[in-house]
């Protein structure tokens, strides 16, 4: 790769979905990116924005969750309520390295906007 912004974004990834590969071809395909959905009694993995992690100074923890805040930065999420972009989540922390839950449970509301989904269970 020639291109030094390429090189400079591909090594902020952390995490790609590398299953549109075509073997025959030897070529990925690269879906357009739309804004994830998340659907009342599914699964997610989640990663939270650091503004909510451990905050529970913020406006969403004040305002919508009686002064909690999730206490980790990836949740696997179970959704139970949709209101607008704020979704009600029933969540266990998750550690993304080597797929597995973790011990800390947390239930509240989250916006939509600052989670990023990582996988639909």
């Amino acid at each position: 790769m020639s291109s030094e912004t390429v090189k400079k974004q591909l090594r902020k990834i952390n995490w790609a979905d590398l299953s549109n590969f075509d073997p025959t071809t030897n070529t990925y395909y690269i879906k357009k990116y739309s804004q994830p959905t998340y659907s009342i009694g599914k699964m997610y993995i989640v990663k939270v924005a650091d503004q909510l992690v451990c905050n529970n100074n913020s406006v969403v923890a004040a305002n919508w969750n009686n002064g909690t805040s999730p206490q980790f930065t990836c949740l696997k999420i179970y959704v139970s309520k949709i209101m607008g972009k704020m979704i009600y989540v029933d969540s266990i922390s998750y550690d993304l390295t080597n797929q597995k839950d973790l011990a800390l449970a947390w239930s509240g509301w989250l916006p939509v906007d600052n989670l990023t989904q990582i996988q639909s269970l």
